[in-house]
């Protein structure tokens, strides 16, 4: 065993930016800086669309096709993990991996949503003039509602961490150094590649959008 690296530098930009935009997010929008709120929408949009497609031609562990695993090998974590057994892979474990895939799914529908929103006062999202004003009310109601849902699975995802911490398994120190301890390293990507990439989709939704 040995200290080899498993995470490329976006990914873990990804997490911690994503971390610290979805706060940015919340505040101004609870503070109505809704111009603000509107661009670090678009970030945000740009990053996750980047992760997506990261999923598909990045580092070798971070595509979905390294993570994503049928219920029988969710079932074998937790029994691995009830009988101290489990041992840390070069990626996310069978459980964390629908996880991330379910925070995706939400991260997208916020996106998404956003962008027909309105509170029919102050602001309206770029493509709210597209919709119906039933169909712009539904898509905020959703908007705001999928918010919830996203926190509290983010709280799901904390707890766990701290699960995992209690188990003698440090997920969270591997996702700031990238680093972990195993018998070989996987196949990464540099990092770069992902920012620049995630540099282009965010530049493309502000000028098409904003």
């Amino acid at each position: 065993m040995q200290q080899v690296r498993v995470w490329d530098g976006f990914v873990r930009l990804f997490h911690w930016l994503l971390a610290a935009l979805l706060v940015s997010l919340w505040w101004t929008a609870e503070n109505l800086y809704m111009d603000w709120h509107q661009r670090l929408a678009f970030v945000t949009g740009g990053l996750v669309i980047a992760r997506v497609v990261w999923g598909v031609i990045g580092s070798r562990n971070a595509r979905f096709t390294s993570f994503l695993k049928g219920p029988s090998a969710a079932l074998q974590h937790v029994r691995e993990l009830r009988q101290h057994q489990y041992q840390p892979e070069a990626t996310h474990n069978p459980i964390g991996g629908w996880a991330v895939i379910l925070m995706l799914l939400l991260l997208l529908i916020q996106f998404s949503t956003g962008l027909f929103a309105t509170d029919d006062i102050f602001f309206s999202g770029p493509l709210n003039a597209l919709v119906s004003g039933d169909t712009a009310s539904l898509l905020t109601t959703i908007h705001e509602t999928n918010f919830n849902v996203l926190l509290g699975i983010i709280g799901v995802h904390i707890v766990a961490i701290a699960a995992y911490k209690w188990l003698g398994i440090p997920l969270l120190a591997a996702m700031i150094h990238g680093k972990r301890e195993l018998k070989s390293a996987p196949e990464l990507r540099h990092g770069a590649l992902g920012i620049a990439l995630a540099a282009v989709i965010i530049a493309l939704l502000f000028w098409l959008l904003y």
